[in-house]
C-alpha cells in the first residue's frame, strides 16, 4: 500500500496529467494484488480497460482535487478536470486504498474484512508538490510510534 502511495505522490506536479497519478498507483495495486495471487489474470489484462479485475478491492479512486470542485465533478469538463494537466495551485489528494470484504471468498481468511486507506493532501508547486499532511505517517512503523505516543496508556 505504501508503495502505491508514495508512487502516486511522485505523479503529482505541475504539467503531468491529472490521470497519471491514479494510473500509476492503479499498477502498483494490481502488481500486489497478482503477487499475493488475489488476480485471476496478468497484471497487464487486469490493467486493460476489458479487464479490471483489481478493482474488485479498490472501491474507489486513489484520490481527487480538494477545494470548491472536487469529487466527482458532474458539470466538469473532461478537459478541465481530468483530462486537465495539474498546475501550481491545485490541492489533491492522494488516498488509494484496498479493502476485501468479510464475506469475499477469494481472499485469504485473515484478510476479510480489512481495509487499508493512506492519505496525504499534496499542493502543486511551480517545482513540485509540497505535501501538506507531511506531519503524519505513513509507513507502518511510524503508524504505530505515532499511535503509542498520542494515545492514552489503556
Amino acid at each position: 500500500m505504501e508503495k502505491s502511495h508514495r508512487i502516486a505522490m511522485s505523479h503529482v506536479r505541475p504539467g503531468v496529467n491529472y490521470l497519471d497519478f491514479h494510473f500509476a498507483a492503479m499498477e502498483v495495486l494490481a502488481q500486489g494484488l497478482h503477487d499475493w495471487g488475489l488476480l485471476p489474470v496478468s497484471v497487464d489484462e487486469a490493467l486493460s480497460p476489458a479487464g479490471q479485475q483489481h478493482r474488485r478491492y479498490i472501491v474507489c479512486g486513489v484520490g481527487h482535487h480538494l477545494g470548491l470542485d472536487v469529487h466527482d465533478c458532474s458539470k466538469a469538463e473532461w478537459e478541465d478536470y481530468m483530462g486537465a494537466d495539474l498546475q501550481p495551485g491545485v490541492v489533491m489528494t492522494v488516498e488509494p486504498g484496498l479493502y476485501f470484504h468479510t464475506n469475499d471468498l477469494s481472499v485469504p481468511p485473515e484478510l476479510r474484512g480489512i481495509g487499508v486507506r493512506l492519505e496525504d493532501d499534496l499542493l502543486v508547486t511551480d517545482a513540485g508538490a509540497e505535501v501538506l499532511s507531511e506531519a503524519l505517517p505513513i509507513d507502518a512503523a511510524g503508524v504505530e510510534q505515532w499511535t503509542r505516543q498520542h494515545m492514552p496508556s489503556a
